[in-house]
């Protein structure tokens, strides 16, 4: 063999030597990739899945806040319309006074109290000092408030009426007979929200004019 065909073969040997060095270190390259591919991979899945917790975490506070609002307007809505109710219905007395021709007097069971009660068919009032029989229950078969005065009540509003007569002044020379008396009618609701007493309050004035 000559020295000629000697320094192919080496460097043969040599091509085929750096040949593999390149593949293992190509496949090592690879292998780190994939590795870092899936640790990468598995952040973001752990991030999103965080991100979205948060989100439904909040929304759930969102609905039932809302929710919670929702029961405490509606508890709002029904007040006023009691307190309304109240108010009609001192009035009704009053037109049901005139109606009658043997007993035309208008005032006729409205006298002045602070503590009257009075149910949405009532026809005169109820004087009734004590206010845990204020309670108002709503019947399930009528579709009315009506008072209840026993416990436990199914709802949480109390109402009660108060009546007091004011004078019109209209001349400073008036004498007092001759100055118009009107009976004013204040229609209280109270109830319990988030362990505060609530109130709503309706005034209106009622004179004997038909």
């Amino acid at each position: 063999m000559n020295k000629h065909n000697t320094n192919i073969r080496m460097r043969t040997n040599d091509a085929n030597k750096n040949s593999c060095g390149r593949f293992r270190v190509s496949r090592a390259s690879d292998a780190s990739e994939r590795y870092s591919s899936a640790g990468f991979t598995l952040i973001e899945a752990i991030v999103a899945i965080g991100v979205i917790s948060v989100g439904f975490v909040g929304a759930l506070v969102i609905l039932s806040k809302s929710a919670s609002q929702a029961g405490f307007l509606r508890e709002r809505i029904i007040a006023s319309h009691l307190a309304a109710e109240g108010i009609e219905v001192i009035r009704n007395i009053r037109d049901t006074n005139w109606l009658k021709p043997s007993n035309p007097n208008w005032r006729t069971g409205l006298a002045d109290t602070l503590n009257a009660i009075v149910d949405y068919n009532s026809g005169s009032i109820t004087i009734e000092a004590d206010s845990s029989r204020w309670c108002l229950s709503y019947g399930l078969d009528s579709g009315f408030y009506k008072y209840k005065h026993s416990y436990p009540c199914n709802t949480v509003f109390k109402r009660h009426i108060v009546l007091t007569t004011k004078t019109m002044e209209a001349y400073p020379w008036e004498t007092d007979a001759e100055k118009l008396k009107y009976l004013e009618v204040q229609s209280i609701v109270t109830w319990q929200e988030k362990g505060q007493i609530k109130t709503i309050q309706v005034i209106d004035n009622l004179y004997n004019w038909k």
